[in-house]
């Protein structure tokens, strides 16, 4: 029992000494015990091999003993931090559940096995290591076939990718467009287990619920009901078990990604890892219906008596995380046979010019907008009027966006590139210099075929403007991205509601609309007299700043400042040559002394080996093992 509280002591006091030399303040305390336990393990034996029984060994040798657990528990850390990836925590969370961690884990393993095996068939990845020249619509056409063997969540990536051509070129996004997700329907029996989970029985807040599905999807399913007070309303549901399955998806996802981009040119050309977090990060938001709920309920108080478009209430007493329970909007979508047949030409007009002065608004007040305006999501009700539903995509536009879209407005109707180059590079960040000319050049291009002979705007035109600024290093935030992506798709729309509608033509026609407003030649003097008022505090510092700088010349004291590693990316590299040249000299240092001490004549100890040489030869694998993971870092920046 002595013995064994004092082996307790021991560890602790290692534990501690081991944390304190190598600065750990706070986590790793699973690592840093498991690294004193190996390494006491290993002292033994070394201890075993050089002098015998250790038992034998005088009491002034304990601190020997100590010292080299301590060594060797820190060298079992630096190599723990040398194969863990970066970024990588150790960190206990909940209570442990080794059989059901077990089980995902295999589960996990299993599904990223599958997936690796099928981008390799379809030579996506080279499974010996080296890189893959893939490009174009050979790629667009491996990505789509793994995507669709895959199944599940990699369809919805596919989708996800084919609607930002601007990042994937038109060639990848043309493949992935023929995806289609073909998830099985689930029982209705699977439905109503969901609802009683979540709200009860269904029997207590439904009369009806129908059997037929309205639509089907990868993440939920949508059923007509009836409520208690005979009020008619969607159910949508989301599929049992989903969750896991979709996290389990994005953690594949994303490892994958991970290792094709270091791996693999046409991932980074893709930005694949960042598209991979974006697509990450909206599917976890379609897998909670609370934020649809708040999002459709926002959008619905944000409209104005002026806009003749409708949107379904939320009913939130019967809606949770899983469970949606929307106003059943009548009529039909407007993407339907024959839904707009019977109407009139003018009565088109009036309805796309309503949906397009709401949509303008919304994007130039700053308030929500619906960022998937497709036909299918736009309803012609009994009442003439039309109605958006399916609000899980939505974009707002911060104040420098909105500038910018006016500005965009204006250049398409002036067709002046400046305006379109100015609010780009307002809105987003550049990596490169910009040639303003050669892209003044380009974009006067796009704009000499915006608007086609039938007075129609070209539809490809914004995605146009995406990839000529992506050529031009401008990257661009996703909100604007999405406000671009929706002005496409709102035009398609607006051409079913009303054929040869021009949007330019409309927003110039609506005036009492915002955007009429902004364009205006009349508010010409409020533009003017806004930037004077915003100019007004710099000039009248200026004369007294220009005073300051004359003076400072006359006495010859003007200093310029020079600031070394201002940007982070300098840091970053200033940083990595630091950690690698420290590192090379601790191996080559560790690496000389430890062959002297393996080469050194010393006789050997009673279990058979010399304890100087035993030590010298741990010491030179450990300076190896330090150089050669300098090396292949080095040799692997030349790829």
């Amino acid at each position: 029992m002595l013995e064994l509280l004092v082996s307790l002591l021991i560890t602790v006091l290692a534990v501690t000494l081991v944390r304190r030399l190598l600065g750990i303040e706070r986590g790793r305390w699973g690592v840093t015990v498991l690294a004193v336990l190996v390494g006491e393990a290993f002292a033994v034996l070394v201890l075993r091999a050089g002098v015998g029984n250790i038992r034998d060994l005088p009491p002034r040798a304990a601190f020997g003993a100590y010292a080299l657990v301590t060594v060797f528990a820190m060298l079992g850390i630096v190599v723990v931090e040398l194969i863990a990836r970066p970024g990588a925590r150790w960190r206990l969370r909940g209570i442990p559940r080794p059989i059901q961690g077990t089980r995902r884990l295999a589960g996990r393993s299993v599904r990223y096995v599958k997936v690796s095996v099928i981008a390799v068939r379809h030579g996506l990845i080279n499974p010996v290591g080296s890189d893959v020249e893939v490009r174009g619509s050979r790629l667009g056409s491996a990505l789509s076939a793994s995507f669709e063997d895959a199944g599940g969540l990699f369809v919805k990536l596919g989708q996800a990718m084919a609607a930002q051509p601007h990042l994937v070129t038109r060639a990848v996004a043309a493949e992935l467009a023929r995806l289609q997700d073909r998830a099985a329907p689930a029982d209705l029996a699977a439905a109503r287990a969901v609802i009683e989970q979540d709200l009860g029985p269904p029997e207590e807040i439904f009369s009806e619920l129908s059997p037929d599905l309205l639509g089907s999807a990868s993440i939920a399913q949508t059923y007509a009901a009836r409520l208690r007070d005979e009020r008619e309303v969607v159910v949508k549901v989301q599929r049992p078990g989903v969750r896991e399955s979709i996290e389990q998806d994005l953690d594949i996802l994303a490892r994958l990604s991970n290792r094709l981009e270091r791996r693999t040119t046409w991932a980074r050309s893709l930005g694949l890892k960042e598209l991979v977090a974006g697509f990450a990060e909206r599917t976890r938001e379609e897998l909670d219906f609370h934020i649809e709920a708040t999002r459709t309920t926002a959008f619905r108080q944000s409209l104005q008596d002026s806009d003749h478009v409708s949107v379904p209430q939320v009913f939130e007493e019967f809606s949770t995380g899983r469970v949606l329970v929307e106003e059943r909007m009548g009529g039909q979508s407007i993407g339907s046979f024959g839904a707009l047949d019977g109407i009139d030409p003018d009565q088109r007009r009036e309805l796309a010019d309503g949906l397009l002065s709401m949509t303008l608004r919304q994007m130039l007040a700053g308030e929500p907008f619906h960022a998937d305006p497709h036909p299918g999501n736009v309803f012609l009700g009994p009442d003439g009027r039309l109605a958006l539903i399916d609000f899980g995509a939505m974009g707002r536009l911060n104040r420098f966006e909105r500038s910018g879209l006016v500005d965009m407005m204006r250049g398409l109707q002036t067709e002046d590139p400046s305006l379109l180059r100015e609010a780009a590079l307002r809105i987003g960040t550049h990596t490169t210099r910009i040639d303003k000319e050669a892209l003044d050049r380009e974009l006067a291009r796009l704009l000499a075929g915006a608007v086609r002979p039938d007075g129609t705007v070209n539809p490809d035109l914004f995605s146009d403007v995406l990839f000529v600024f992506r050529d031009f290093g401008i990257l661009l935030p996703r909100s604007t991205t999405t406000l671009f992506r929706t002005l496409v798709t709102l035009l398609g729309t607006l051409q079913v509601i009303a054929p040869g509608h021009n949007i330019l033509d409309a927003a110039r026609r609506l005036g009492g609309d915002v955007m009429a407003q902004q364009m205006s030649p009349q508010n010409l003097q409020e533009l003017v007299l806004q930037q004077a008022m915003d100019a007004g505090p710099a000039l009248a510092r200026l004369p007294r700043e220009l005073d300051e700088l004359a003076q400072t010349l006359l006495h010859g004291e003007l200093r310029t400042r020079l600031s070394l590693l201002s940007e982070p990316e300098d840091v970053r590299v200033a940083r990595s040559m630091v950690n690698r040249l420290v590192i090379g000299l601790v191996g080559s240092a560790m690496a000389l002394s430890s062959s002297v001490l393996f080469v050194a004549t010393s006789a050997p100890g009673p279990g058979g080996s010399s304890l100087i040489n035993l030590l010298g030869g741990i010491g030179l694998f450990f300076s190896v093992l330090l150089l050669l993971r300098l090396v292949v870092q080095i040799l692997r920046e030349r790829e």
